[in-house]
């Protein structure tokens, strides 16, 4: 079974929001799903008509519909000139877009939202612009980012040859597994498993982290040990979740790292060594991180990577067992 049907593509007319169509086109190529381009506009006030010069709302919004509509045709054309197969819908629609946006979502839950980074409209800030929390937030599709803004671009791979998956532990953080194994299947990449640890300065200096890693809460410690015996239980940790994985994905080619660093810097290093790769991760970690849209660390690898996100929303795709 595919993991996507249909890949959601919010455009704007910009450049940068349409960086987000190699890469939707990319995976709607693996997994077989149509595309649907979506470009919404406001609702029209009624203070912009005016009947007595022939301003009329119906004919106003018409005409910008239209207006939209050839866009987003000149959009799917381009695709197909490119050599692009599959069906590719077009939506027009005028009220809000993250309504909108979400809504197509609902109708087809197992779409994906396929969305740059940088772009009008709400979405040149994906943390706070209000078309993407919005609908990040109300939908429990994931969601593919890719960065694009006036000084830097990334060119999209024609393919992903490695797969990383950021780990913390917890169940949560293994709802990105299923969809990372399909996804190295689809393209025939390898699966980096990631999990950061505390250095010893880390151990010292919050006590916290030696509870998780079975020193004491109080008292004295030695941070080196602790380092060790975090070390050799995330060693078991990934091994067992890499077994599980390859016995679910048979053939894939799977790595585990351990690193003693900052989450976010071990994921970028991890990416920066391995040719063509994706993240795919979950929304949600550990530490407590409630922000309705991204916890901290998918915040910075969003914002400081160059290699494609897929966002996974947490307790959803859990775990490897489901089919």
């Amino acid at each position: 079974m595919a993991l996507f049907n249909n890949i959601i593509v919010p455009l704007d007319g910009s450049e940068s929001s349409a960086h987000a169509l190699p890469a939707a086109r990319l995976m709607a190529g693996a997994s077989g799903a149509k595309l649907t381009l979506v470009r919404c506009f406001p609702d029209i006030p009624d203070w912009q008509a005016d009947a007595s010069r022939g301003r009329r709302r119906g004919s106003m919004a018409l005409a910008q519909h239209e207006r939209i509509d050839a866009y987003l045709s000149g959009e799917r054309l381009r695709l197909q000139r490119q050599g692009f197969i599959l069906p590719v819908e077009i939506e027009a629609r005028e009220g809000p877009a993250h309504e909108i946006i979400a809504g197509i979502a609902d109708r087809e839950p197992d779409s994906l939202i396929a969305m740059s980074t940088d772009g009008r409209g709400g979405l040149a800030r994906l943390l706070s612009g209000s078309v993407a929390s919005k609908v990040i937030g109300s939908v429990s599709n994931p969601a593919f980012v890719v960065r694009c803004n006036e000084l830097d671009c990334p060119a999209v791979p024609q393919s992903f040859n490695n797969v990383i998956v950021p780990l913390d532990g917890s169940q949560p953080g293994e709802s990105a597994l299923r969809y990372a194994g399909a996804l190295a299947s689809d393209f025939g990449a390898r699966i980096t498993l990631v999990r950061a640890i505390p250095d010893s300065a880390n151990f010292y200096a919050h006590a916290g982290w030696a509870c998780v890693y079975g020193g004491p809460s109080f008292g004295y410690y030695d941070g080196h040990q602790l380092v060790q015996d975090a070390e050799a239980l995330t060693g078991k940790y990934l091994s067992a979740t890499a077994r599980d994985l390859s016995e679910r994905f048979p053939g894939t080619d799977i790595e585990t790292v351990t690193a003693q660093q900052n989450p976010v810097r071990a994921i970028l290093d991890v990416a920066d060594r391995l040719e063509n790769p994706m993240v795919v991760m979950a929304t949600h970690g550990r530490r407590g991180l409630r922000r309705i849209l991204l916890g901290s660390v998918a915040d910075q690898v969003v914002r400081n990577s160059s290699v494609p996100t897929l966002l996974v929303k947490r307790g959803y795709g859990d775990p490897i067992a489901e089919q």
